[in-house]
């Protein structure tokens, strides 16, 4: 997988991604009281799909572009594609926005964002973009040591998403799960949502496992297989890990995951699930 996610704007991974991210950030607004939204590898902001590097993958044609159909739509998939169409009708019909504009769209005044990322040219693009919008705090800093900096944030409530880039990462993501362990000992009351490719199930078993073993009290597995995870190929599915889901997350994320996977994978094979990896009380 290339770092730069220009690669891979609205594949199917995004669509989770971004579904899943929509649920969170609407349950966070049933307060009334601000939250902040942290962004740890924030990217461009907004990505052209028509652009060099996206057309020389075409991975979002196996994404978005398989939702143009999208009647009886849950609630989280319709917020997002409005999202798409707002930042379409702002900028340009092949524009796709990454989780920054989204989540900026949801916030409210009182709210706050804090975008970072390590790569100068991602970092020029976010401040580009957010630069006229006071609630946007944008970082060029490694997440590995920022986050640990940024939390918890003064409003005391808010969503930490987390996705690195995985080839720099070894065998079940040691490096990731230090950092969520220790993110979540200094802040254990945020939320967090991490994303994750699933390539092979050996190393998936061995990240669960290691999640497990941290002690942290309430995880879980969102998981999206366009295709058996015994593919040698390539990227089989989709993931993301919610430390402290909201209530009512699991029912609706299991409607979301169902609904988009009839639309994003025509594999007989194909699966998706939502299961506790902790659930204690």
């Amino acid at each position: 997988m290339n770092y730069r996610h220009h690669f891979h704007a609205g594949n199917f991974a995004d669509v989770m991604k971004h579904s899943l991210q929509m649920g969170l950030l609407a349950a966070l607004k049933k307060k009334d009281t601000a939250f902040c939204f942290i962004d740890t590898h924030a990217g461009a902001g907004i990505y052209d799909l028509h652009g060099m590097q996206a057309q020389k993958t075409g991975e979002y044609l196996q994404g978005i572009e398989r939702l143009t159909d999208h009647r009886g739509a849950p609630t989280w998939v319709a917020d997002y594609l409005q999202g798409i169409l707002a930042c379409q009708a702002a900028g340009g019909r092949s524009h796709y926005p990454g989780s920054p504009w989204l989540g900026l769209r949801q916030l409210r005044t009182q709210d706050r964002a804090i975008f970072m990322d390590v790569q100068h040219a991602e970092v020029a693009s976010l401040r580009h973009y957010f630069k006229d919008d006071a609630r946007v705090a944008v970082h060029q800093r490694n997440a590995y040591e920022g986050l640990n900096a940024m939390i918890p944030p003064k409003e005391k409530r808010g969503l930490v998403l987390i996705d690195p880039p995985y080839e720099l990462e070894r065998d079940a993501f040691p490096q990731l799960v230090k950092l969520i362990v220790a993110a979540h000992t200094k802040w254990p009351t945020g939320v967090y949502a991490i994303w994750f490719p699933i390539k092979q199930r050996t190393a998936i078993v061995k990240f669960y496992r290691e999640l497990m073993n941290s002690g942290i009290p309430k995880m879980l597995a969102c998981e999206l297989l366009i295709q058996p995870d015994d593919n040698a190929l390539g990227l089989n599915g989709s993931g993301l890990i919610v430390i402290n889901p909201p209530f009512g997350f699991y029912e609706e994320a299991q409607k979301t995951m169902a609904w988009l996977l009839d639309r994003l994978s025509d594999h007989p094979q194909k699966s998706s699930k939502v299961r506790w990896l902790a659930n204690i009380e």
